[in-house]
């Protein structure tokens, strides 16, 4: 994996640690996923789970998305707080408190949809819409591999796909079908061959679906390592793929069409010999995904612990108020991590964005 070098202007005073986004990147991957949308046919609904700024996600529906998939009520708020008029929830809803606030927030916005996998949930959800006058989309998911939420079965969907046809405040839309356990994986014969079993069996739940006169307008789902996979057979209508937008250590293994474009600074606070501690430990960079990826410095081992992180290297130069800088192994949960984020641009910090997604975990 190349990595660019990524430096902020000395004179640029910020307290660290510090998460950075280099803006023109941003705006060439945005432009990137929405040229590739265009050509394939397909609609682009990215994932604000990885953006979490809602400027940011208003630049993606500037650009061509048709709107915004999100995994949490709270965040759906704040992007129908920013101006999004079209939002998916591909999660399901189901206490009786956040049943209450989806049916007023489709009351508010143009579209709003959410995702369903069983009968229950759809009679409830019918009721909340009813108490508001209001009209909600619905998706029924299918479990294609990850072995969460979504049906397990053809017949189980039809059931559920049934119940929302025969509810007057929800309407039908389709089907959500996303494959997160493939995009990551590093072969491309491997994603390419699991894309192809995946077509197969969505193409079929489609096809089982509307034999039993139930039409299926949207298919929705792919993340940012299957993208280009899934549109094969123009089967899926709507792409959610999220990180591409800022990348990061282990989807840049993946050589895909995308720039790294968001970073941690940290500051050197001690040195000993072969020894530099900053000021980035665990609450600054997540390690679900391994240990973030030094830049332009060699380090035998990087230990994080909750507000340090110690680089080991015999030969290590790095002397106290030195930064340095870290590309996430994970963007999303470490963008999770930051109340806010500075914008740069040629190494000055033009924008900063307030990071309104953070911790939208209800």
């Amino acid at each position: 994996m190349k990595v660019k070098e990524f430096k902020l202007n000395p004179d640029e005073n910020i307290e660290t640690p510090a998460l950075l986004i280099d803006l023109d990147t941003v705006e060439r991957n945005i432009q990137t996923m929405s040229a590739f949308a265009k050509d394939n046919n397909v609609s682009l609904r990215p994932h604000f789970k990885t953006a979490k700024i809602p400027e940011i996600a208003l630049m993606q529906v500037k650009a061509g998305a048709k709107g915004i998939t999100c995994a949490k009520l709270s965040e759906a708020e704040v992007l129908a707080d920013a101006g999004v008029e079209n939002i998916l929830l591909a999660n399901q809803i189901v206490a009786p408190a956040k049943l209450d606030k989806l049916a007023k927030l489709a009351g508010r916005i143009h579209y709003m949809a959410v995702a369903v996998d069983n009968v229950e949930n759809v009679l409830d959800l019918n009721n909340a819409c009813a108490k508001h006058g209001a009209t909600l989309r619905v998706l029924v998911e299918l479990d294609v591999g990850q072995g969460r939420c979504g049906v397990r079965s053809y017949e189980e969907g039809l059931d559920v796909a049934r119940a929302v046809m025969e509810s007057p405040y929800l309407v039908f839309d389709g089907i959500q079908a996303y494959e997160g356990q493939l995009v990551l994986k590093p072969e491309v014969q491997i994603r390419s061959e699991g894309v192809e079993k995946l077509l197969s069996y969505v193409g079929g739940f489609k096809s089982f679906l509307e034999q039993n006169n139930i039409p299926v307008k949207e298919i929705s789902g792919s993340g940012s390592g299957t993208f280009n996979l899934t549109c094969i057979n123009n089967l899926y209508t709507e792409l959610q793929a999220g990180s591409y937008i800022y990348m990061d250590a282990r989807y840049n293994t993946l050589e895909l069409p995308f720039e790294q474009a968001i970073y941690i600074m940290c500051t050197v606070i001690s040195t000993h010999k072969g020894v530099a501690v900053l000021d980035g430990g665990l609450k600054s960079l997540s390690t679900d995904n391994g240990n973030p990826l030094l830049i332009g410095l060699n380090a035998e081992a990087i230990k994080l612990s909750e507000e340090h992180c110690r680089l080991s290297e015999p030969d290590i130069e790095l002397n106290v108020k030195d930064t340095v800088m870290f590309i996430p192994s994970h963007c999303c949960t470490t963008i999770n991590l930051y109340d806010i984020a500075y914008g740069v641009r040629d190494g000055r910090i033009e924008k900063v964005f307030d990071v309104k997604g953070r911790g939208k975990s209800t």
